[in-house]
């Protein structure tokens, strides 16, 4: 009987192990999911973008806080090809932003309406979705082609390539950091997953 209780309580501690390391699991994996729809969300942004006009800039600047103590913008731009499920009588041009929010990733979008960004309430006029939570950090990197032509092509070749490219977008200091990038790196920090990172070039 001594030697039945002994197997009866290994294999309950062998069955509650694995029972929590398949619950653990399943948790990185939602985690894994929920980061990887916010990577499809933002290339599919990206990948529409306008050039910069008189309203509306192609701006961007890293987290410069903790995720959790949070409240800032991450990147505004206008994008086209938004796609009318409804038919709706409106313009297929958005004005997008990204902003961490006490740890929360949301995305931000109004319909084009020809004014100033500076004329906006993106906080009252916007749609507000939220993509993300327990976002620790948010790191923006920015290519612009001065950039590629006084460093040659190592700048894209190296283990560390993106090391030296620029964390605000535009930059007044450097001749040529205006208008669109060539490319950008996002990596996003989440809580429990570490970091993840994502290049997105630009035509």
């Amino acid at each position: 009987m001594v030697i039945t209780a002994i197997i009866g309580v290994m294999a309950f501690k062998s069955f509650d192990g694995a029972a929590g390391a398949s619950e653990e699991t399943q948790r990185v994996l939602e985690d894994i999911n929920r980061v990887d729809r916010v990577w499809q969300t933002l290339g599919n942004d990206l990948f529409h973008v306008l050039p910069v006009d008189a309203n509306t800039p192609f701006q961007g600047a890293s987290l410069k806080s903790k995720g959790e103590d949070s409240s800032q913008m991450l990147l505004l731009f206008k994008r086209g090809n938004w796609v009318n499920f409804a038919n709706r009588p409106r313009s297929d041009i958005q004005l997008v932003s990204y902003r961490l929010e006490e740890g929360k990733l949301f995305r931000d979008f109004v319909p084009e309406t020809n004014r100033p960004v500076s004329d906006m309430d993106m906080e009252r006029q916007a749609f507000h979705q939220l993509l993300l939570d327990d976002v620790e950090d948010v790191q923006l990197r920015f290519l612009y082609t001065e950039m590629v032509v006084s460093e040659g092509k190592s700048i894209l070749e190296r283990e560390d390539y993106s090391e030296d490219w620029l964390h605000l977008w535009p930059d007044t200091t450097r001749s040529g950091a205006a208008g669109i990038p060539l490319a950008l790196e996002v990596t996003i920090n989440l809580k429990g997953v570490g970091p993840s990172v994502r290049l997105f070039t630009f035509p």
